[in-house]
Formats: structure tokens, sequence, C-alpha cells
């Protein structure tokens, strides 16, 4: 134990020599989510209606402030200025007379995506005012939540990269670790050390678990104090994301060893990590997409433990746990045998 100590805390220690890779893969994720959560639609949009000069236009702003989750966050906040067009705001609606209403929606600068929204929700807004006219023959719909809380889909998005989080940490660390040894020949101290190649294997495996663990703590601390929402149980979350540090590690130590170049070996774990994660259940569950996205997804571990992760933070769950579970443990250990048996003979046969 102590011998195994002390190679812990020397791979410890060789953070000082990879602080700008350590900074990338610890700190990228949590950065990234931030970033992003800033440009993702919000189930609120405020939407902007010129002053109403009728009964028409002022039933159209009620119909906005009754649209919303049952559960959740109203849709829409209607918000009227006496604008008619969008100066310094994203939209504007305008309710002009004829010989029938009309709601024009005028928009300035803003991308596709953000213009499909806001036509979805004056889109609502009509059908609300349409079924209200019905009366009796309007249509009613039943919405029966899942959940008892709406959760933000920030959560969600933050849920999904706590994976990426913890793989890429410990991929691009093994990964640029492993290479140095052959680029700076420290390989060979090892090679001659009395201390079998399984022992310093298993050393940096830790070290690489516990960076893991640094990362996906930071990211799963910054999605908690954003959203207010936290999962039912922090224990079950680092269980759940313990295989991914794993095979993250096990990845890098592998491509490291096959690499033995420090930058083809960081290039090919980012990339791999990335499109895990892309794949991987990344904005929703795969079976929301189907077709090739879902296929892809089985074959990448992210979608797993997203699975797992899932009812931890929605407290309902979305597939089978126990296959997420044997996919995850099958995994890791397909992967510490490969990266154990090709580890070993690395070091302990020269070239």
């Amino acid at each position: 134990m102590s011998r195994f100590l002390a190679l812990l805390g020397h791979e410890i220690r060789l953070a000082r020599t990879t602080i700008p890779i350590h900074v990338v893969a610890i700190l990228e994720p949590v950065v990234m989510y931030a970033l992003l959560t800033v440009i993702l639609v919000h189930p609120t949009l405020d939407i902007y209606v010129n002053a109403p000069a009728d009964g028409i236009g002022r039933a159209l702003v009620e119909a906005m402030r009754s649209i919303g989750s049952p559960i959740g966050q109203p849709y829409i906040n209607p918000i009227v200025t006496d604008l008619p067009e969008p100066i310094g705001i994203r939209q504007v609606i305008v309710v002009e007379d004829g010989v029938a209403p009309v709601a024009v929606q005028r928009f300035s600068l803003i991308d596709s995506n953000l213009v499909k929204n806001y036509r979805n929700r004056l889109t609502v807004s009509a059908l609300k005012l349409w079924d209200t006219r019905l009366g009796a023959r309007a249509v009613t719909v039943n919405q029966l939540p899942s959940m008892t809380v709406d959760v933000p889909y920030n959560t969600y998005f933050g849920m999904a990269m706590l994976p990426l989080a913890v793989m890429l940490a410990s991929g691009l660390i093994g990964a640029v670790l492993t290479a140095q040894e052959f680029e700076n020949q420290t390989v060979v101290e090892y090679r001659t050390a009395p201390t079998s190649a399984w022992l310093v294997l298993a050393a940096r495996l830790t070290r690489l678990v516990l960076s893991a663990a640094l990362a996906g703590g930071l990211l799963l601390a910054v999605n908690g104090t954003l959203n207010g929402v936290w999962p039912d149980s922090l224990a079950l979350v680092a269980l759940i994301l313990l295989p991914l540090a794993v095979v993250g590690g096990c990845l890098g130590i592998i491509v490291g060893l096959l690499m033995r170049s420090t930058l083809p070996a960081f290039l090919i774990t980012l990339v791999f990590s990335v499109t895990c994660w892309i794949l991987g259940d990344s904005f929703k569950p795969a079976m929301a997409f189907g077709g090739l996205y879902e296929l892809a997804s089985f074959f990448t571990p992210n979608s797993y433990a997203v699975d797992l992760l899932f009812p931890r933070f929605y407290g309902v769950e979305i597939s089978p746990q126990w296959v997420s579970i044997s996919v995850l443990v099958t995994s890791t250990l397909v992967l510490l045998a490969v990266a154990a048996g090709l580890y070993n003979h690395r070091v302990s046969h020269p070239e």
C-alpha cells in the first residue's frame, strides 16, 4: 500500500508538467455549459406586443398570459409597448385591422431557431383565442404531467454534460501523461523499476478518476447553482459517473500508448470524447430523435449514463436501468483489460 500511495503521489505531482492540459480538461465543460446556457431558449419568452387599440388585441395579450405548463413556468411573458417596429428588441407583434384582424410579427436580427420559437408562441396564442371562441364546441386537452415539477431544460443539458466532463478530464490527462512518458523517455524508468506495471497503471487510473471527480463536481455545482435543481442522491450520481471516468482514463491511456506523441493523443481523445457526448443523449434522449441517431447512441457509454442520471434529476425512468448498468460495467471491465494488457506490453517490452 505504501508503494501504491507513493506512486499516486507521484502521479498527482505530474500535474505541474501539464497545467494547461489540466485547465482545459477540467474547466472546458464547465465554461462551455455556462456559455451555452446564455443562448439556449428558455421556456418563458418575452414577447412585445404593440399597445392594442381594440378588444381583439387585448384578448390576444390575455391569451398569451394564460398559456404555460401546468407544472412549471408560463411560455409567454407579454409586454405591451408603443414600438411598432423591433427597435432595440428582438420582435414585436402589431394587430392590424382589416377585413379580419391580422397579428403581424416583426423581427430584428435573430437566428432562425428563435424565429421559430417566437412564431410558435404566437400560433398557440391564436389557437387559444380560437378555442375560446368555440365555446362548448372547443377541443378539451387534458395534460397529465409525468412529474410534479417542470425541470428547466438547462438542467437536462448540464446533466447530459456530466459524462462528457468526467470522460474528457480522465481521457485527455491520461492520454497526454502516457504519451509524455515515451516522448521524455521516462518509460525507461518504469521498465527498470522493481515495481510492476500493474501497480503503476492502478495509481494512474486512480489519479485520473480523482481528476474526473473534480471536473464532474464543478459542473454539477454550476448546474445546480444556476438552475436550483439538484439530484436526489449525490452518491448515486458519483457511482453512475465512476465507470465513465474509468472508461475515459482507459481510452486516454490506450491512445497515448498507441500514438506515443502528445498532440495526436490529445486530439484523438478530444474528438472521441466530444463525439460520444454529441451522440449520447446530449440535447435530449436519443429515442426522441429516432432513426440513425438513436442507433448510434447505443454504441456510446454517455447515453447509458444519461439514462441512469435521468431519474436522479427527474424522478422517473426513461429506460430499463439494468440494461444501462450492465453495459457500463461491461464496457469498463473490457477497457480495463485492454488498457492493462497494452500498458504491460508497451512498458515491459521495449521496441
